[in-house]
Formats: structure tokens, C-alpha cells, sequence
């Protein structure tokens, strides 16, 4: 117990003291993240039970989380959530839902009901911290839940959380909430609402991608479906959308401004990428390489050049 009390005072010190330019409440917290003694854990258990003291409970509290992670000790996420039934301060309830989403996946034998019950609270940041806190749950319990308040919220940032957490849960009986979610007001909305609905339907609605790919607001979304999930006969629906993508220049700053980029791919290589599978079997996929390698290299932007000589080196 004597280090841990040691820890928990350094990670509460607020001293401006310095060591190789870390504060000392710095370098306690990135030691509590290293932790891996179940041992401690008991121990913590009790303190957290009796410690009056917000700031030290807090820190406790941290370092239990780490410990749950490091040790992959489930019974700890039963602790926190039974906790939230007890802390009043929202900073502090806000705090424990966070190590929570960072934590270890819920089992679907916890009871989840005060993370359930913080989605309706009146302080934003518990709401949304306990909707994030639950995408680590397959409790079938959640997604009925969340499909409940989605119905009942206009809140165009709790509904950009709960869209993020049926990104994680969702089965298709969300298909239909998700599919109303299209039509929402932020991009950011859409986006994750049409790549969940990709990822439940996959190969089902190419189709539907495909149309996607050539009107509407969600075009590299569409392009990433069909990358993932579409067969040769989306072939014609994704050549069409190269051809217009470069039909004029574009610059890095606009596609970042149009969403056309996404863990270091434009739309225009995903695009690339699903051809490049049908480029042996189809005369019109090659008449497009060849096309963009000869009359529009100009257009690329960096990215997109480097995969033309990459690809086309060993082809």
C-alpha cells in the first residue's frame, strides 16, 4: 500500500516541479499506465471504497483502470460502473466513463444500466462519455436502449455520439434509424451512418454504393463500400466516377475540404485499388491506367501519383 499511496500523491501533485522537462504528476501517470501487479487491486478496491478525498479517489481510480487493461481483469469494469452509482461530481463521473472507453471490452454479463441511465443526463459530457463508454459492450441491451434516445433526441451532437457508438454495436435492427441518418445535417453524420450501414449489408447493397458513387453527398464513402464489398459488376460505376474526378485539378486542400481523404487514401485511390483486382480481366480497366498514366498524371495529387508508379512498376 505504501507505493501506491506514493503514486497517488505524485499523480496528485500540482507542483510546477520539473523532471527532464515532465511534470512530476506527468511522469506518475505514464508509470500508472505500465502497471501490471493484480495485486494492487484489492487494495484499491478498499481506498477507493473509503477515500473521501475527490482528487486522490480520482487518481485511484485511474490506476485501477490501467491495472484492469494490463492484467485483462473484467471484474474491474463491474467496479467503475457500480461506481457511477455513488460519484456525484460530473468531472468525476465524466473521468471513470472515459477509463471505461478506454478500457477493456464490457462483458454481456455486466449490468450496464448506470452508463444506460447517463445517456439521459442533463451534463452533456456525461452523456456523451457514456455513450463512448459503451461501444466496448455486445450487450444487445445497448443497442435497443440507444435506438430509443436516438428517437427521442434533437441534440445534433449527442446524435453525432450515438451514431459513433452504433458504428460499434449496431446489428441490422438498426438498419432503419441508420438509414434516416443519411439525411442529417452533418456530413460527419452521414459518413458514419453510411460505412455502418456498409459494414451490416456488405455485399448485399452494391447496388446501392454504386448509385451513391454518382450523386448525393457521400461519394467516397460509396467508393469505400465498394472497395470492401463490391464484385466486377461495380466496375463501370467506378471508372465513371475516376473519369470525373479528373476531369479537372484538384489540390491536397480540396479533397481534405470534401472528405476525399482518409487514412492516407483519396477516394481516387480506393478507386484505383478495386480496379487494379480486374485489371487481367477487363479491357476497360486497363483502357483507364492507361488513360491516366498518359493524359492525366498531371492531375493526381502526390498520394495518388506515387501509387500510379508503384503499382505500375510491378505490374
Amino acid at each position: 500500500m505504501e507505493y501506491i499511496n506514493n503514486l497517488i500523491n505524485r499523480i496528485c501533485d500540482r507542483s510546477d516541479q520539473l523532471h527532464d522537462t515532465q511534470t512530476i504528476s506527468w511522469q506518475a501517470l505514464r508509470e500508472a499506465e505500465q502497471l501490471a501487479n493484480h495485486a494492487y487491486i484489492p487494495t484499491l478496491y478498499q481506498y477507493i471504497d473509503q477515500e473521501t478525498d475527490k482528487e486522490k479517489r480520482r487518481a485511484a481510480i485511474f490506476i485501477i483502470a490501467q491495472l484492469s487493461r494490463n492484467t485483462n481483469d473484467p471484474e474491474v469494469i463491474r467496479f467503475l460502473i457500480d461506481r457511477l452509482k455513488f460519484e456525484q461530481d460530473a468531472d468525476m463521473i465524466t473521468g471513470i466513463q472515459q477509463d471505461l472507453e478506454r478500457g477493456l471490452p464490457i462483458p454481456s454479463y455486466i449490468n450496464v444500466q448506470p452508463l444506460l441511465n447517463n445517456t439521459l443526463s442533463a451534463n452533456s459530457n456525461i452523456r456523451r462519455s457514456a455513450l463512448l463508454a459503451l461501444k466496448g459492450t455486445k450487450n444487445p441491451a445497448v443497442e435497443e436502449w440507444v435506438l430509443q434516445v436516438l428517437q427521442r433526441t434533437v441534440n445534433e451532437s449527442d446524435i453525432y455520439y450515438i451514431t459513433i457508438l452504433l458504428s460499434k454495436i449496431a446489428t441490422r435492427k438498426s438498419l432503419t434509424a441508420l438509414k434516416r441518418l443519411l439525411d442529417h445535417s452533418r456530413q460527419d453524420v452521414r459518413s458514419i451512418a453510411f460505412a455502418t450501414i456498409a459494414d451490416i449489408e456488405r455485399e448485399k447493397e452494391v447496388m446501392f454504393y454504386a448509385r451513391c458513387l454518382m450523386r448525393g453527398q457521400l461519394k467516397f464513402e460509396a467508393m469505400e463500400a465498394i472497395y470492401k464489398y463490391a464484385d466486377e459488376n461495380a466496375v463501370q460505376a467506378v471508372i465513371n466516377r475516376i473519369t470525373e474526378l479528373l476531369s479537372r485539378k484538384r489540390t491536397q486542400g480540396t479533397a481534405l475540404n470534401f472528405g476525399s481523404f482518409k487514412n492516407g487514401f483519396t477516394d481516387l485511390m480506393l478507386g484505383m485499388e478495386f480496379l487494379w483486382k480486374f485489371r487481367a480481366a477487363k479491357s476497360e480497366v486497363k483502357k483507364t491506367f492507361s488513360w491516366i498514366a498518359e493524359k492525366k498524371a498531371e492531375y493526381l495529387l502526390p498520394e495518388e501519383r506515387e501509387w500510379m508508379q508503384r503499382n505500375l512498376a510491378i505490374s
